[in-house]
């Protein structure tokens, strides 16, 4: 007859083994796991702009700030796979570093054209309208079209969708009117509009507001000369799976609501699309 005694505590020892092996393997399962998937986190180069208040720019303090940094820091926490790494600059050469492959993303209020849809891939979600207005003082008068504004000096960005729509009418009506050309900051353009530097503002709606409500410009507009929105921006070898996620972030940050918020907080109104 065995001994219950010996045959219990037996048991009990062998359970014990067990379950301690099972633990063992687990925590190595664990930290595996856990090293491997940090591993895995890429790091993605992404350019926006150092001085496009409220957009992109640097605070008092040097730090990124403004509602396309705030969309990007939203997407980046999305996504745990990638992580990213601004490069800030002005717009134009933030255009040359995602063209050269400096840069995989790109994200300033950049709207599409057929240029730009050449040398670039676009999200699928837009985040701003960016219908484009031709701001004047009163004194100057509504402008309704490029046609209105014969005679008269317009400012736009360099490198711009602003900028293409402008030149395409001068090609096509040579000398119609002057062009002032430049990176200025939103106090600038308050400024020449003020001095009489230039007359014309192509410009969407927000920015428009913006220059009324903050430096007192009262600006006045007619109908929009081109309908846009304003799209995440990627490299021609970006990732597609890369590209895909953040087609994902996008739509799920307009869903609930994140985009609408940070118009409000950034723009000081609802400028999402509607489509």
């Amino acid at each position: 007859m065995k001994d219950k005694t010996r045959s219990h505590k037996g048991l009990w020892i062998g359970l014990g083994v067990i379950i301690i092996a099972i633990i063992g393997v687990m925590f190595f399962r664990h930290t595996g796991t856990g090293s491997q998937s940090s591993s895995k986190v890429q790091i993605i180069k992404v350019g926006s702009g150092n001085d496009g208040q409220p957009f992109a720019y640097l605070d008092k303090d040097g730090k990124p700030a403004g509602m396309d940094i705030a969309l990007l820091q939203a997407i980046d926490k999305k996504l745990p796979q990638y992580k990213f790494k601004l490069t800030l600059s002005d717009f134009p050469t933030m255009i040359t570093n995602l063209k050269a492959g400096k840069t995989t993303m790109a994200m300033y209020q950049v709207e599409q054209n057929a240029e730009r849809k050449e040398n670039f891939k676009f999200g699928t979600v837009g985040y701003t309208v960016w219908d484009t207005l031709l701001a004047t003082k009163k004194s100057a008068g509504v402008l309704d079209s490029f046609a209105d504004a014969k005679g008269k000096k317009l400012y736009v960005t360099n490198s711009t969708n602003q900028a293409t729509l402008t030149d395409a009418y001068l090609k096509k009506n040579a000398d119609a009117y002057s062009v002032v050309r430049g990176t200025y900051t939103m106090e600038q353009v308050a400024q020449g509009l003020n001095s009489g530097q230039f007359n014309v503002y192509p410009a969407p709606k927000y920015s428009i507001d913006l220059l009324n409500r903050q430096f007192k410009t009262n600006l006045v507009y007619g109908k929009a000369v081109n309908h846009s929105n304003a799209y995440p921006l990627f490299n021609k070898k970006a990732d597609p799976r890369f590209i895909k996620a953040v087609n994902k972030a996008m739509a799920e940050l307009k869903a609930d609501g994140t985009l609408k918020k940070l118009s409000n907080q950034w723009l000081k109104g609802d400028y999402v699309p509607k489509d």
